[in-house]
């Protein structure tokens, strides 16, 4: 399933990510992030289009699409799932991170004081949370639990360092930016 953030029909499906089919979202808002977990998929609006009011929309099957309301009206870019919960992030907003055990239901959480960041991406592995920023002095933070989050330098911040996507695998967090002289990072233990 991805989704995008303008268009007529918003999201599509494919079976073997090759051949694909495009599917009407919930609301013709701007969606930047989709992950799955649970049997639920569940994606995240950066913002609200003409007669959108909702920044959350879930799918049990990726095809048909229910809103949501987001525990705030932020600009939610990232989204992910992990030791059963969903955790989103945000590029703006009082707290920056929201929760939800169902896709359904968000709590606002705050996120790391002083680190009023423009989160973009989160992803979970090895128990550990763990979201980039473009923006900021840390421009790494991680949480346990999706509720408590603590800031972490990143190998490489400076202004031109732009962190936009993390994930996990094999025992290994990778993120990419779209900018500075090293636009790859790597730690096995997100911290």
């Amino acid at each position: 399933v991805a989704v995008a953030y303008t268009g007529t029909n918003r999201v599509m499906t494919s079976p073997d990510g090759i051949n694909w089919t495009a599917r009407s979202a919930a609301e013709a808002n701007e969606w930047y992030g989709v992950t799955y977990g649970d049997g639920l998929f569940v994606a995240v609006a950066k913002g609200v289009g003409p007669g959108g009011t909702n920044r959350v929309m879930t799918s049990p099957d990726g095809i048909n699409w229910t809103a949501r309301s987001a525990a705030e009206a932020n600009e939610w870019y990232g989204v992910t799932y992990g030791d059963g919960l969903f955790v989103a992030v945000a590029k703006s907003g009082t707290n920056r991170v929201m929760t939800s055990p169902d896709g359904i239901t968000w709590t606002a959480r705050a996120h790391p004081e002083g680190e009023d960041n423009w989160w973009f991406s989160v992803t979970y592995g090895d128990g550990l949370f763990v979201a980039v920023a473009s923006s900021g002095t840390n421009r790494v933070m991680t949480s346990p639990d999706g509720i408590t989050w603590t800031a972490r330098s990143a190998a490489e911040g400076n202004r031109w360092n732009s962190w936009f996507a993390v994930t996990y695998g094999d025992g290994l967090f990778v993120a990419v930016a779209n900018s500075g002289t090293n636009r790859v990072m790597t730690s096995p233990d997100g911290i």
